[in-house]
């Protein structure tokens, strides 16, 4: 499983439309990919410990919404590495 890559991964999709607004893109070494996946949840983490002692309630929104959105984009890097792993051990693109 020599240089395995992320499959490309839509998230973040709009709600008007049947259209993501971002993806992982496909190609990215997986050790990149996991690396920024890792630096994502840590910065929810934070965020998430941070949202109940914000004096303002309009902050505990943003910081929530700010680590939901973090959350969404490490999973999608997870998921992306997942599907290239995958893609590696069955010899070949999907």
């Amino acid at each position: 499983m020599t240089n395995a890559t992320t499959k490309s991964t839509p998230f973040a999709p709009c709600d008007h439309v049947d259209h993501h607004l971002f993806a992982v893109q496909p190609g990215i070494p997986l050790l990149d990919a996991l690396e920024h996946a890792s630096v994502y949840l840590s910065c929810a983490e934070a965020l998430a410990h941070q949202a109940p002692n914000a004096t303002r309630p309009e902050h505990i929104a943003t910081l929530r919404w700010a680590s939901k959105q973090m959350l969404g984009t490490a999973s999608s890097l997870l998921q992306a590495s997942i599907d290239g792993m995958h893609a590696a051990q069955a010899g070949g693109e999907v």
